[in-house]
């Protein structure tokens, strides 16, 4: 995964971006630190009128729910049972914690 973001990083700098413009988030995570990179780039871009947000997640999903109805997929950082500690992070609270304004759209490449 340190790769896959490494040569994210090479491709967007290789297509004209400032370094200053990529954030990057790798090594051992947990809940709180991506909820809290998530909302450090919401703050980022909280004062543009228009543009885009690139997210490139590279890692584990899961999935809780016995049935359909009840599925609920997310992003999982550590392998246990319990669904509701810091090894794990849904994807309604992921896009909850990343609050962009309107006009900014979002692209995301999960690559799970």
């Amino acid at each position: 995964m340190d790769r896959d973001q490494a040569a994210m990083a090479q491709t967007l700098l290789a297509r004209g971006f400032a370094a200053s413009e990529i954030l990057c988030l790798h090594g051992r995570l947990d809940r709180p630190l991506v909820l809290a990179f998530l909302q450090t780039a919401g703050r980022h871009a909280a004062g543009w009128n228009a543009g885009s947000v690139f997210l490139h997640v590279s890692g584990h999903g899961f999935f809780a729910g016995d049935t359909p109805e009840e599925a609920r997929p997310g992003l999982l950082f550590e392998e246990n049972a319990d669904a509701d500690d810091d090894g794990h992070l849904f994807w309604d609270e992921f896009f909850a914690a990343l609050v962009l304004p309107v006009g900014v759209s979002l692209t995301l490449l999960p690559d799970l």
